[in-house]
Parts: C-alpha cells; structure tokens; sequence
C-alpha cells in the first residue's frame, strides 16, 4: 500500500492514481445519454454541451433552461445525511464541487437562465419525473 499524505491512504501511486482519474469521463456519460433520450422523447431543441458557464450538459435555448446531470458520488448526494468519506481528500473534492455547483446555479440564474439539476439515480430510475420536471419549465 502507498501512503500519498499524511491523511489519505491509497492502492496506488501518485502516476496510477493520475492515469485512473483521468479515464473517468466528464462527458458521454450513461446518465447523459439517459437524459438526451428524455430530451429527444420530448421532442424538444437542445444542444449538448454549450460554451456557457459552468459547463451545463444540455441547455435549451430558446428557453434559457441549463440541465446538469450530476453524478451521486461526485456532487454529493444526501451529503449530510450520510458517512463522510474517511479522506480529507475525497470529502475536500465533493464538498468543493458542491459549492462550486451552488455558486454556478446562482450565476446563470443572475443570468436570466433557469437551472435544473437532475441526480443520477433519478435520471437513471425515474425518467418520467425528469421529463415532468423539465417539461414544466418549457411551457
């Protein structure tokens, strides 16, 4: 076992540890191509992965809507109702991608768009919530 700081244990070396996160996509996604197919089922014009703060993962423009599919483990849900990871490192990175998620929300909304993130188990297992949601804000 290799030790990388004084709080965060690892399997790996720091190169491996590097080489193992950088395959995990950012975008094509399971639940990304989960939510396009509810976009497309709604027969509505979107774009994927816009040029426009925060990164949304679709935007719809004629209504200033931004959609973000954000992964349970990553964007830390149910956070504070469950066990922290044990490393400062693990609990450092989600906590600062929900604040950072928090801070974009509130931007683009200063902004005139509306925001909707979608969590990846509701994406994966209620796509028809998803498409109300959504579908609420298009009219």
């Amino acid at each position: 076992m290799v030790v990388t700081s004084s709080d965060v244990t690892d399997v790996f070396t720091k190169e491996k540890r590097s080489y193992v996160m950088s395959r995990i996509r950012s975008r094509g996604t399971k639940i990304e191509h989960a939510m396009e197919k509810i976009l497309s089922s709604a027969e509505l014009k979107f774009e994927a992965h816009p040029k426009l703060l925060g990164s949304p993962d679709f935007v719809i423009p004629r209504k200033k809507i931004a959609i973000f599919c954000d992964g349970d483990f990553w964007h830390g849900y149910n956070y504070n109702g469950k066990k922290k990871p044990p490393a400062k490192f693990w609990r450092q990175k989600i906590e600062g991608t929900m604040k950072r998620d928090k801070s974009i929300s509130r931007r683009l909304r200063n902004d005139g768009w509306s925001v909707l993130r979608f969590w990846e188990h509701d994406i994966e297992e209620r796509p028809d919530f998803c498409l109300k949601k959504i579908k609420r804000f298009t009219r």
